[in-house]
Parts: structure tokens; C-alpha cells; sequence
């Protein structure tokens, strides 16, 4: 039996795989990562690097055109844009929009099954059941990221993967999986140092107001990027979030971003200022 987890960089993932190591050791134990189309931070991608080399072996899977499936395939556009690709292509997130003609969103959050999910059953599927390996399913999912998971069970059958699934930290806190970590003498995502809330795809398409003031701040590039796609697939990158508005753009977003009140007054330039001297801000207690 083998117990597979996917590592994300984030601290969850890797708080779960340290909750792993200590049950099953780390013979039977698949960590892997999907770089979410190319979507990840540099600073995040080396870190897993530096992970995988130093803490615990992480596979690397990429997501291919071919992880789109046919499900919710519908004839006409959608369909025509992905012929314009081979089978075996890499799917990149910026393609992945391009091909919907829409870019994720909170209540349709298709990037996380094409992009995560799928590559790995597809990595777990040739490399374990195709060779008569049985396996079972871990992730980091916790109660009290939302309302949608504070009803997480201790585990259930996942139709996807067609295995069980386990949620064993689903019980901790955020603060409680930082705590562990630097118990255990591992280093996190340096993305946390400095006031990030998700280190995953650089930005997020559920990014907080504050995170995305942060992406402007300390790394304008990633703004650069969306805004980019943005021009390229005709549509915006972030559901409506700016008040009084029905379309924002990513320019629109990060204005929105550097104000308080609902966009009524304008904040003090603290995130800037820590950015640009290369400050630590994190909000879990990291910098001590």
C-alpha cells in the first residue's frame, strides 16, 4: 500500500506529509507536485526544489492537454480551441483559460482538477494501478478555511482517484501546522516571511485583498502576467471583488487593493516600504 500526498509548497500540504512520515515512515510514502500550468512563484517553485533535495523526495508531474478530459466539453469554441493543441502538449494555465474562454473562478475553480488533480491520477494511475499497486490518498485539507470544509471527515471514498482519502490534520489551525514544522527543524515557504496567506499559484484566483497588494508590492512581474493573459484571453482574471464595480481588471483589483473601507481611503504604504527593505511580515509569528 502506498499513501500518496500532493505538495503544493504550501504549509498545509507539507504539515500533512510531515503527520505522514511520523505514521508510515517514508518507504510507502508518494509526495508529489503539479506546477499548476507554470502558475507557481519562482520563489516557490525553488523551494520545492530545495525540499525535494534536502527534507523528502517530491515527484514532479505536468499537467498535458490531455488532462482536460471531455467532461463539460461543449461543441463550438471551446471544443475548437482545443484541437489547436496536441494530446500530449503541456497545459499551462494561461492555455487553460485560453481554451475555456474564461479564467477560473471561486464557484467554478476548474484549475485545481486540471492542473492538480488530474495530472496526479493520471501519474498514480500508470505508475501504481496500471501495475496492480494499491494506494491511498492524503491532503492537507483543514476545518477552518471555510465554511464549505469545516465538515471535513477523517477520511471517505474519493470517486476521482477511485481510493480513500484522508484528512488528518483537518482538526488543526494554521498556526498549529507553522508550529510543527519549526519543531521538526523544517524550513517553510520564504513566500510566508513576507505576509503571503497562499504561496501556490502566484496569484491565486482567490487571492485576499491583501495578498494581491503584497504580488504588487514585491513582485509587480506577477501583476505584469495577468495582465497579459488578461489582454490575450479577453476576460478578467478576478471575479468581480472591486465594490461598486461588475468588471474589474487586474489594474482595477490592485488600486482596490491599496485601500481600506471599501475602497474609500487609502492605505498607508506599509506593505511597500517593508518590500522594498526587504522586511519580514509575516502573520504567524515567522520573523521571531
Amino acid at each position: 500500500m502506498k499513501h500518496v500526498i500532493g505538495f503544493s509548497g504550501g504549509v498545509d500540504s507539507q504539515a500533512c506529509l510531515w503527520w505522514m512520515r511520523q505514521k508510515f515512515g517514508d518507504e510507502d510514502i508518494i509526495a508529489m507536485n503539479s506546477d499548476v500550468g507554470g502558475h507557481e512563484h519562482p520563489v516557490t517553485t525553488e523551494f520545492i526544489r530545495q525540499f525535494s533535495e534536502t527534507v523528502f523526495p517530491v515527484v514532479q508531474v505536468t499537467p498535458l492537454i490531455k488532462d482536460l478530459g471531455t467532461r463539460g466539453t461543449r461543441p463550438g469554441k471551446t471544443r475548437d480551441r482545443r484541437q489547436e493543441f496536441d494530446d500530449n502538449d503541456v497545459l499551462t494555465f494561461d492555455r487553460l483559460a485560453y481554451i475555456k474562454q474564461r479564467f477560473p473562478s471561486r464557484k467554478a475553480q476548474f484549475c485545481t482538477e486540471h492542473l492538480k488533480l488530474a495530472p496526479q491520477r493520471r501519474w498514480c494511475n500508470e505508475n501504481l494501478r496500471d501495475k496492480g499497486i494499491e494506494f491511498e490518498r492524503y491532503t492537507g485539507v483543514r476545518c477552518d478555511e471555510s465554511d464549505a470544509r469545516k465538515n471535513t471527515p477523517e477520511g471517505k471514498w474519493d470517486d476521482y482517484f477511485k481510493c480513500q482519502i484522508h484528512y488528518p490534520i483537518r482538526c488543526w489551525t494554521k498556526q498549529e501546522c507553522f508550529s510543527v514544522l519549526k519543531k521538526a527543524g523544517e524550513e517553510v515557504n520564504p513566500l510566508y516571511r513576507m505576509g503571503f496567506n497562499r504561496v501556490g499559484c502566484a496569484p491565486c484566483i482567490n487571492a485576499s485583498k491583501a495578498d494581491v497588494r503584497e504580488w504588487n508590492a514585491r513582485f509587480p512581474e506577477m501583476i505584469d502576467k495577468v495582465r497579459e493573459w488578461e489582454q490575450r484571453v479577453r476576460r478578467t482574471f478576478f471575479a468581480p471583488c472591486v465594490p461598486g464595480m461588475r468588471i474589474n481588471w487586474i489594474d482595477d483589483v490592485v488600486r482596490w487593493s491599496k485601500t481600506a473601507f471599501g475602497g474609500k481611503q487609502p492605505m498607508l504604504p506599509i506593505v511597500e516600504v517593508e518590500a522594498a527593505a526587504g522586511m519580514c511580515s509575516s502573520s504567524y509569528g515567522l520573523c521571531e
